[in-house]
């Protein structure tokens, strides 16, 4: 009799599952958004972060800067995401961490470059 209960609830639960899925159709996740989603103006600070990204060099035959460059697009198009779903908390928090990857890429590329520079001056003296 209780093996018999168990199989009626794992049937009952099973069936739930289905049904939750086929009527969310799984559309609440970030990770799922669709050129269908209605077009609509993205928020300032992705608007910002875009440009000032697109304005940025980086030496994609460093590792470093690969893996940076890399980062960054996953998290804009996150944000991009999350601004489609109306998720400020999670599109503030993703463009954040772009912020700090840029300004850190662009932190570590002056030094190298000013340390080139000194190098190359120092050589030509």
């Amino acid at each position: 009799m209780n093996i018999l209960r168990w199989v009626v609830s794992g049937l009952v639960v099973s069936f739930f599952v289905v049904i939750v899925g086929m009527a969310s159709n799984g559309s609440t996740f970030v990770s799922q958004a669709t050129a269908d989603d209605q077009e609509r103006e993205l928020h300032p600070d992705i608007v910002k972060i875009e440009g000032t990204y697109s304005q940025v060099k980086f030496d994609l035959s460093r590792k470093s800067h690969l893996l940076r460059k890399m980062r960054m697009d996953h998290y804009i198009a996150q944000a991009k995401q999350a601004d489609l779903r109306g998720w400020d908390h999670e599109r503030k928090d993703l463009i954040e961490r772009a912020e700090n990857i840029l300004s850190h890429h662009l932190t570590q590329y002056a030094v190298s470059v000013q340390n080139d520079a000194e190098s190359y001056s120092v050589s030509s003296i």
